[in-house]
């Protein structure tokens, strides 16, 4: 099985700005990403909110959090942060 390409910013940047839609309809989006792969990011992006594991995000990921703080939506609780 060969390894999914890193994420890149502009697909990242679309999983921040559509927190309303399910992972299914995002991949549609996102031809280079399953459904799962959505969720997996999905779980790291409440994860750097709620204060847990950070292990599942990139650094580029982690740099994007940081700078759109208040600007987020968490797909996993609905929490804006």
């Amino acid at each position: 099985m060969t390894r999914a390409p890193d994420w890149g910013v502009e697909e990242f940047d679309t999983v921040l700005n559509n927190s309303n839609l399910h992972s299914f309809e995002l991949a549609q989006q996102l031809p280079r990403r399953t459904p799962d792969a959505i969720e997996v990011v999905r779980q790291g992006i409440h994860s750097f909110h709620t204060g847990s594991n950070l292990s599942l995000l990139s650094e580029m990921m982690l740099r994007r959090l940081k700078e759109k703080q208040k600007q987020v939506t968490c797909a996993v609780c609905g929490v804006r942060f």
